[in-house]
């Protein structure tokens, strides 16, 4: 479990981070597929250990509720994200800043996954 949340929370630290850096200086097709790979692997690997540590953090009981929002509010952000992208390329001309502003995002989400504690073990599986 140790190995596991060190892999999460590591990824919510440099993961999220690493594909937007690599967009921001995509310039050639090259640079494109880069961002592809980097963005398949650390997609890729993160859907891998969430499925071990949301159980291991909220046991099983409630899995399914707090799956279905989580999802609900992907496919939310999903269908909503492309729009900030739009603006900024109708107003600058480019995709440039709203890369930068996008690295937020993820900034934020580090610093409060570490800010936040650790559930408790006994809280969701009984002891």
């Amino acid at each position: 479990m140790a190995f596991y949340s060190f892999v999460y929370w590591g990824k919510a630290r440099i993961g999220d981070k690493l594909p937007l850096i690599v967009l921001y200086f995509t310039n050639t097709w090259w640079m494109a597929i880069s961002f592809g790979v980097v963005w398949g692997a650390v997609n890729g690997f993160e859907r891998i250990v969430m499925n071990i540590v949301w159980p291991n953090y909220f046991g099983r009981e409630y899995l399914g509720s707090i799956k279905g929002l989580a999802q609900t509010v992907m496919v939310t952000g999903s269908a909503l994200g492309p729009l900030p992208f739009g603006i900024f390329y109708d107003w600058l001309g480019g995709y440039q800043e709203i890369i930068l502003l996008s690295l937020l995002f993820p900034i934020t989400a580090g610093i409060l996954a570490l800010l936040s504690p650790k559930p408790r073990y006994e809280d969701y599986h009984g002891t």
